[in-house]
């Protein structure tokens, strides 16, 4: 093997684990993304609920001499948010119906638990974790296993194509 030879196998080694890094890259920040949304979907869903876009608040704004940009950007934020917190319910849905098709409906009772029980919200995460694992007579490594999982086939339903590990 020559040195042109050599350097050319380098290169495209290079490429091949700079390539696949990318590609890890991509798919832990879907991941994280989707469970960003999941630990904050109750907030979204109190600022969706609170934000103050109806007409009258709005007019009562303009009445104090607020900026239009202002209302315009709370307006904004609020259609955002009732896009993602409706995109986020039908995919919770959707995986909802397919744990429970697949009989394995504790898969999904970890992310409901975990994310999305007003009444657990601010238990620290460590004791949320046990108590799971007690209700749901299983180990805490299979809580976070099941969370995992979920996360991951969430991440799918949400981002579409983008949440696969494929290039398009």
């Amino acid at each position: 093997m020559n040195i042109q030879e050599l350097a050319r196998a380098a290169a495209v080694e290079a490429v091949r684990l700079q390539r696949n890094e990318e590609r890890q890259r991509i798919k832990r920040s879907r991941f994280q993304n989707t469970e960003l949304l999941l630990k904050n979907y109750l907030s979204l869903l109190e600022h969706y609920e609170n934000a103050k876009d109806k007409a009258s608040d709005i007019m009562d704004l303009d009445d104090l001499g607020m900026d239009e940009v202002i209302v315009k950007a709370i307006k904004r934020s609020r259609i955002r948010t009732a896009i993602m917190i409706n995109q986020i319910d039908v995919c919770l849905e959707i995986l909802r119906l397919r744990m429970s098709a697949k009989g394995q409906p504790e898969k999904y009772e970890v992310i409901q638990r975990l994310y999305l029980d007003e009444a657990r919200r601010h238990m620290e995460r460590v004791d949320l974790v046990k108590t799971i694992a007690q209700e749901l007579s299983c180990g805490e490594k299979t809580v976070y296993r099941w969370k995992n999982e979920m996360v991951t086939e969430l991440s799918v339903l949400i981002f579409g194509v983008d949440g696969l590990r494929i290039d398009v």
